[in-house]
């Protein structure tokens, strides 16, 4: 337990990233510098080791030699949010560094080509502070930190093969470790007893799980780059321990007893399956035109967070329940995400290139369920970047901007009625540096 919360707390070191950020980038399908300079989308190089990993593992087989890709990737989220109790409350989240990487390599004279590598995979840090109001009974603890963290980052080798030199597909195996962290007024939905009911809790959970992706690259012309891929679904089961301080919950219904609490914590993530497709157009040596269009599958994944507390040590809250086991499970309903990306590349000089791109994908999280902490609301995206080539080894640069989005609840389908009635505004902009080396 210790070494994985070590392990976590490295991690979240270097991912302080706001959910607020749009579900493009709170999933990521792509993480090369390159493909987020034009606006998302994977276009295969000889020296895009990261991007083949992430996006279609059969890009492996366009690298001309070994090749090492070093990323890191700063966002800056801004926000606010408005219900009965606050006025333009602001989001806390500080600006941190995520770095990752890969390597990649064709295998001899073979027609296979191998690479691996470690990206983020799904990354959501949500830290507000705002007044609790009023719920259940009246029940309020004032005003408080709301913090939530979905970390997953992902571990994974690939492997392609090329039939000729138009066809070629791709295999990836991934491991991605998963830590959950919920520091919060809890509002308890689904258990018989509790719905409804509001406690102070402090929640941390960690776990691992396995995926894998495979994909294909087809070269109709020497100009044309077409691909397809597509993700599995990933299953992560973690566990760790939650404590809380039900005081104002017990004030309000008149227990006279000791308030604080402890459990051991288990939460179920579900990591959605995902396709995508994209086309590259080199129309001449200066000039490529790229798009790219996904579909995230969060409608089977995001439909309930399952939270299972055991091992109560309140004996009051015990006694209410009839055991010292809480099984509850927090409503997402999210729908799936549809969304298109477009970029364009432009060589300036014989070592120097700019790119421009832009993305739009609908909104999946559906108003009934929408909290500040879940507010993936974003779905426009511009940007651009550029590129140096020095000998062997290649800078990238590329700079993004989600321009404020603003998402209202009526009626919320959360218990307590303490979202009805609210407003979400979220925004985002992220700097990303990569170097590539050749050997």
């Amino acid at each position: 337990m210790k070494v994985r919360r070590n392990l976590s707390l490295l991690f979240i070191l270097f991912a302080f990233f706001a959910v607020s950020a749009s579900a493009q980038d709170f999933y990521w399908s792509s993480a090369s510098t390159r493909s987020l300079a034009l606006g998302g989308v994977y276009v295969p190089s000889t020296s895009d080791a990261i991007g083949a990993l992430t996006t279609n593992p059969a890009g492996l087989t366009y690298l001309s030699s070994p090749t090492l890709d070093l990323s890191m990737s700063a966002v800056f989220a801004r926000g606010s949010f408005s219900n009965s109790a606050n006025s333009n409350s602001t989001m806390t989240t500080a600006p941190g560094v995520i770095p990752y990487g890969a390597f990649g390599m064709p295998i001899g004279k073979s027609h296979f080509s191998f690479g691996a590598g470690f990206a983020p995979d799904l990354v959501s840090v949500s830290d507000w502070r705002y007044v609790d109001a009023p719920g259940f009974a009246g029940v309020t603890y004032g005003t408080q930190e709301n913090k939530s963290a979905i970390l997953a980052g992902r571990a994974m080798v690939g492997l392609s093969y090329a039939f000729n030199h138009k066809l070629s597909v791709g295999v990836t195996a991934g491991a991605d470790y998963n830590s959950n962290t919920l520091h919060a007024p809890y509002i308890f939905q689904s258990q018989p007893t509790l719905a409804g009911a509001k406690t102070l809790l402090d929640l941390h959970t960690y776990g691992t799980g396995w995926n894998m992706s495979v994909g294909a690259m087809f070269e109709p012309t020497k100009n044309v780059d077409l691909g397809v891929a597509w993700k599995s679904h990933t299953v992560i089961v973690t566990n760790g321990l939650a404590s809380g301080d039900a005081s104002a919950l017990f004030t309000a219904l008149g227990a006279n007893a000791p308030s604080n609490f402890s459990y051991h914590a288990s939460v179920k993530n579900i990591l959605p399956q995902s396709v995508n497709a994209n086309v590259a157009w080199h129309v001449n040596p200066r000039w490529t035109l790229v798009f790219q269009t996904d579909w995230v599958n969060w409608s089977n994944a995001f439909v309930n967070l399952p939270v299972t507390l055991t091992n109560g040590s309140n004996a009051v809250i015990n006694s209410v329940v009839g055991s010292s086991t809480l099984v509850d499970g927090v409503p997402l309903n999210w729908k799936d995400q549809y969304s298109f990306h477009g970029g364009v590349e432009r060589l300036l000089t014989e070592n120097m290139s700019v790119r421009f791109g832009y993305a739009h994908g609908n909104d999946p999280v559906p108003s009934g369920t929408l909290t500040p902490m879940t507010a993936a609301i974003m779905t426009n995206q511009l940007s651009t970047g550029l590129a140096y080539h020095m000998g062997r080894s290649r800078l990238d640069f590329a700079y993004t901007f989600d321009p404020v989005a603003q998402q209202q609840v009526g009626q919320s389908n959360l218990l307590a009625g303490e979202y009805n009635n609210s407003t979400d505004r979220v925004g985002l902009q992220s700097l990303s540096l990569g170097y590539t080396f050749q050997f």
